[in-house]
C-alpha cells in the first residue's frame, strides 16, 4: 500500500517539459488506452510516462479557451469540461494545466491552429448561447442584461491568443509575485540615489523570462497617478530584479592595485632565482664562485654529483624560457579573454580601443572658458525675422494642410518601445530601454499620462534634463571649446515620448507630401547620402555645358537654430496644436549638464538649438529647412541634364547644403537666396567649409575658397567623398584602400576568435569600402 501510495505521487509530479509522444495513437475521436488508461498496476505505470496523442491536445487546448482563463477558478472550469469529453480519465487539475503549459510554450500547433481552434470555441459558444436562449424564453431578458457584461470580454479573449508573457489580473499575486511587489514599494519609498545598473547579456533567458513574468503582475496591480511615479516603479523594478539574479552588489572599496597580478610576481620571482643559480652556475664552472654554503646549494638542487655542470646550465636556461613563454601565453589569453567579453558586449568601444594609440594624450579643455562658450551659444535665445516676405509664401503653400489631434495608445507604446535599443547609455533617470521595453504592464499607464501631458502641453522638468558629452572632433586643433561635438544622454522615457511624437509627425508630412525631394536626411526608405552622391555624381559625369557648383556649410547649425523659428515653421506646415504647443513649452524647459569624460562643467539652460540625442530633434531640423527648399525651388534656376529633365538647383543632407546654376549669375542669385534666408533665421555660414567652383567646357576656370597657398587647387569633401570638377576616383580609391587594409591589420593582430574576428571585418572594415560603392569606380 505504501508502495502504490509513493508511486502515485511520483506520477501526479512528472514534470510537463518532458516531450511527450504519441505513439499507435487510436482514433481522432478518443484518447489513447496509454495516455488516459485507469491505475491497473501502480508498478507498471510509474515506469511508463503519460503520453497525449494531437486529438488529445487539441482537446486540453479546446477545454482552456471554453473555460474563461481571464475569469478566476478557471482550471476548475477547464477540468469539468474535459470530464466531459472523457469521464474515464484520471487527470487531475494541475496536470491538466501543466499539459496546456507544455503545449503552447513547446509549439505544438502553429499560431494558425490555435487560430482555428479559437474560431471553433467561438462558433460554439454563440451556438450554446442560441440553444439556452431558446429553450428559456422566460429569462431571454436576464440574458440580454448580462450579455454585454460577459460575453463581450469572452468574445475578447477568443479574439487574442493566449501568450505565455500575458499578465495575470490584478488581485490574483501568488505568494512570490506578493514578495517582489513588496520589494519594488520598498525600494521606491525609499528614493534612494539612483546608480547605473548592470547589463543582462549574459543573464539566459529562461532564468529572465519567468522573473520578469512575476514583476509585471506585481506592477499591474500597483497604483500609479503620474508619470514621476511610473519613472520611478520602472527604475525600482529593474533594481529588484538585478538583485534577484544577484548581479547587483554592494561596492567594495578600491584596493590599491599593486600592478602586477600575483601569478606574475610569482613566475618573476622564479625566473629572478632561475638567473641567479644560472650566474652561480657558470661562475663555478669557471672556478670563480668562492662561497661554499652556494656551491652546495647547486649540487644538492641540480644533481651535480652525477650530472655535469655544463648540463645543469642549460636545463636552467630551458626552464627561464619555459616560464617567460608561460606568462606570454597567460598574458595573451587574459588580452583574449578581455577583448572577446569587450566585442560580445559593446563593439564601439572595442573599436575604439583598436584605434587607440599609446603616445595619444587627452587634454581637456579650459573648464571656464568651455561653459561659457557653450552658453553663451545656447543660452542666447534670437528670434527670426518676422517681417521677411518668403515667410508669407511659404505659410500659403501649406496652409491647406492640417495634421489630425494626436492621442497615444499603448499599441503606439509598445510599438516604439521596440525600436529603443536595449542598453545604450541612460539619461540622469539611469534607466536603460531594456525595462521600458519588457516591464508591459506599465504601457498603459505611460499612454494614459503621455496624453494628459499633451492635452495640458506641460512637461515635467527632470524629463527635459539631459546630460550632454563632449566628444573632441579633430585632434590636430587641440583643446578649443568650438572643437568638440555635443552629445547629449536624454532620459528614457522622454526619447519613448519624443519618438512616438516624431513618428507621427513624420507619417503626417509623407501623407502630405511636404518634404522636398531634395532633403535626403531622416528620410524613410531613402539611402540618405547614397541617394545624394548618387545624383550628384550623375550631374558631374553627364555636364555638357557649363557648370557652377557651390558647397555651403552651417556654422554650428544644430546648436543655433532659433526655437521660435522652429515653432513657426511647425504652426505653417499644419502640425495639431496640442503637438505644436508640448513642443514649445517642452523647448522651453530644455536643460543639460555638460560632461568632459566622468567630469561634470555646470549646468546649461538651452534657449537656442537642439537635442543631439533623441528622434525629434533631427525632424525639427529638417521641418526647420523645408522653407529653405520651398524658395529655391521657386526661383526656377538649377541645372537640367536634359532639355525637358527637372533642373535641380540644390541638394541637401541634413544641414550639407550644394547649390549647382547654369552661369556666374545663377549660383550667385542661388548664393544670395541662401544668405538672405540664413540672415533672417539667425543662422551663420561657416566660412571656412563654403566653397564654389565654375566649369566651363569641363575646365576649371574659377575656384574661391577651395585654392591653396601655392596655387594649386584642392579637392572639396562633400558627405565624405573627395571632388572638384568631378569625384577624385583615385585619391578616395587610395585613401579607401588605406583605411580598410589598416582596420583588418588591427583585426586580425587582435586576440579575437574565429566567429567574432569575421564578424568585426564585415562590421567595421567592409562598411569603408560598401559606402563607395556605385560612387567610385573601383574597376
Amino acid at each position: 500500500m505504501e508502495n502504490q501510495t509513493q508511486t502515485k505521487s511520483i506520477l501526479a509530479r512528472s514534470s510537463p517539459r518532458i516531450k511527450r509522444t504519441a505513439v499507435d495513437a487510436a482514433d481522432s475521436g478518443h484518447p489513447s488506452t496509454s495516455g488516459l488508461r485507469n491505475h491497473q498496476n501502480p508498478n507498471e505505470q510509474s515506469q511508463k510516462r503519460q503520453k497525449y496523442t494531437m486529438p488529445e491536445n487539441r482537446t486540453i487546448m479546446k477545454c482552456y479557451y471554453k473555460s474563461e482563463p481571464q475569469r478566476c477558478g478557471y482550471q476548475k472550469r477547464m477540468h469539468q469540461l474535459w470530464k466531459q469529453e472523457y469521464p474515464d480519465s484520471q487527470i487531475t487539475e494541475p496536470r491538466l494545466a501543466d499539459q496546456r503549459r507544455f503545449i503552447i510554450r513547446n509549439k505544438v500547433f502553429s499560431e494558425v491552429e490555435l487560430e482555428e481552434i479559437q474560431k471553433i470555441c467561438k462558433v460554439d459558444y454563440h451556438q450554446t448561447t442560441a440553444q439556452t436562449a431558446a429553450e428559456t424564453p422566460a429569462t431571454l431578458g436576464m440574458v440580454e442584461q448580462i450579455e454585454p457584461e460577459e460575453s463581450v470580454a469572452l468574445l475578447q479573449e477568443f479574439e487574442e491568443p493566449a501568450l505565455e508573457t500575458s499578465v495575470e489580473p490584478p488581485g490574483t499575486l501568488t505568494a512570490r509575485q506578493q514578495e517582489l511587489k513588496d520589494k519594488i514599494m520598498a525600494h521606491a519609498a525609499a528614493n534612494a540615489i539612483r546608480q547605473r545598473l548592470p547589463t543582462l547579456k549574459t543573464v539566459p533567458k529562461r532564468h529572465l523570462a519567468p522573473l520578469m513574468k512575476d514583476v509585471n503582475a506585481a506592477l499591474s496591480t500597483v497604483q500609479i497617478t503620474s508619470i514621476e511615479q511610473t519613472n520611478q516603479f520602472a527604475y525600482s523594478a529593474a533594481v529588484i530584479v538585478t538583485e534577484e539574479l544577484g548581479l547587483l552588489q554592494p561596492r567594495q572599496p578600491q584596493r590599491k592595485s599593486t600592478g602586477k597580478p600575483k601569478w606574475k610576481v610569482r613566475l618573476e620571482l622564479k625566473i629572478k632565482k632561475l638567473r641567479s643559480d644560472a650566474s652561480n652556475l657558470k661562475n663555478m664552472k669557471e672556478r670563480k664562485l668562492k662561497n661554499d654554503k652556494i656551491k652546495q646549494y647547486l649540487i644538492r638542487k641540480y644533481w651535480l654529483n652525477t650530472r655535469k655542470i655544463e648540463e645543469a646550465l642549460e636545463i636552467v636556461k630551458e626552464q627561464i624560457t619555459a616560464t617567460a613563454r608561460k606568462i606570454e601565453r597567460y598574458e595573451a589569453r587574459i588580452i583574449q579573454y578581455r577583448q572577446n567579453q569587450l566585442f560580445q558586449s559593446d563593439q564601439r568601444r572595442f573599436y575604439q580601443s583598436l584605434n587607440q594609440t599609446t603616445d595619444t594624450v587627452t587634454i581637456k579643455p579650459e573648464k571656464t572658458a568651455t561653459t561659457k562658450f557653450w552658453k553663451e551659444l545656447w543660452e542666447n535665445n534670437k528670434n527670426y525675422n518676422k517681417n521677411a516676405g518668403w515667410i508669407k509664401e511659404f505659410e500659403g503653400k501649406f496652409s491647406q494642410n492640417k495634421m489630425e489631434l494626436m492621442e497615444i495608445t499603448t499599441e503606439m507604446i509598445s510599438k516604439r518601445v521596440q525600436k529603443v535599443k536595449n542598453w545604450t547609455s541612460p539619461g540622469s533617470d539611469q534607466l536603460h530601454g531594456f525595462w521600458l521595453k519588457h516591464l508591459i504592464s506599465l504601457h498603459g499607464k505611460m499612454a494614459q499620462q503621455f496624453n494628459e501631458m499633451l492635452q495640458k502641453g506641460s512637461i515635467s522638468e527632470w524629463l527635459t534634463t539631459g546630460r550632454t558629452y563632449l566628444i573632441q572632433k579633430d585632434p590636430a586643433k587641440g583643446a578649443a571649446p568650438g572643437n568638440y561635438r555635443p552629445i547629449t544622454c536624454l532620459p528614457t522615457m522622454f526619447k519613448l515620448l519624443t519618438g512616438i511624437i516624431a513618428d507621427r509627425i513624420q507619417d503626417y508630412l509623407e501623407e502630405k507630401n511636404i518634404l522636398p525631394d531634395e532633403q535626403k536626411g531622416n528620410k524613410r526608405k531613402s539611402r540618405g547620402t547614397k541617394d545624394q552622391l548618387l545624383i550628384d555624381k550623375m550631374i558631374l559625369e553627364n555636364r555638357k555645358a557649363n557648370l557652377h557648383m557651390t558647397w555651403i556649410d552651417y556654422k554650428k547649425a544644430f546648436d543655433s537654430l532659433p526655437h521660435s523659428w522652429i515653432i513657426k515653421c511647425l504652426d505653417a506646415i499644419g502640425i495639431c496644436k496640442t503637438v505644436g504647443t508640448f513642443i514649445e513649452n517642452m523647448m522651453e524647459h530644455w536643460k543639460t549638464e555638460l560632461f568632459v569624460g566622468n567630469e561634470s562643467y555646470g549646468l546649461v539652460n538651452i534657449r537656442r538649438g537642439i537635442f543631439q540625442g533623441d528622434s525629434l530633434s533631427p525632424l525639427l531640423f529638417i521641418i526647420a529647412m523645408i522653407p529653405l527648399s520651398t524658395i529655391l525651388q521657386k526661383t526656377n534656376l538649377g541645372y537640367q541634364i536634359s532639355k525637358n529633365s527637372h533642373k535641380i538647383s540644390h541638394l541637401m543632407y541634413m544641414d550639407d547644403l550644394k547649390l549647382y546654376g547654369k552661369t556666374e549669375t545663377e549660383i550667385q542669385s542661388l548664393t544670395n537666396t541662401v544668405r538672405i534666408f540664413s540672415t533672417d533665421i539667425n543662422m551663420e555660414f561657416g566660412l571656412d567649409k563654403c566653397s564654389t567652383v565654375a566649369l566651363k567646357k569641363g575646365k576649371i576656370i574659377e575656384s574661391e575658397g577651395i585654392n591653396m597657398p601655392n596655387g594649386q587647387t584642392k579637392a572639396y569633401k562633400y558627405l565624405g567623398i573627395l571632388q572638384l570638377d568631378n569625384i577624385k576616383h583615385e585619391h578616395v580609391k587610395t585613401v579607401v584602400s588605406k583605411e580598410y587594409t589598416q582596420r583588418v591589420r588591427k583585426i586580425l593582430k587582435s586576440k579575437l576568435n574565429g566567429g567574432n574576428t569575421i564578424k568585426a571585418i564585415n562590421t567595421w572594415a567592409m562598411p569603408v569600402i560598401r559606402y563607395t560603392s556605385g560612387i567610385i569606380n573601383w574597376t
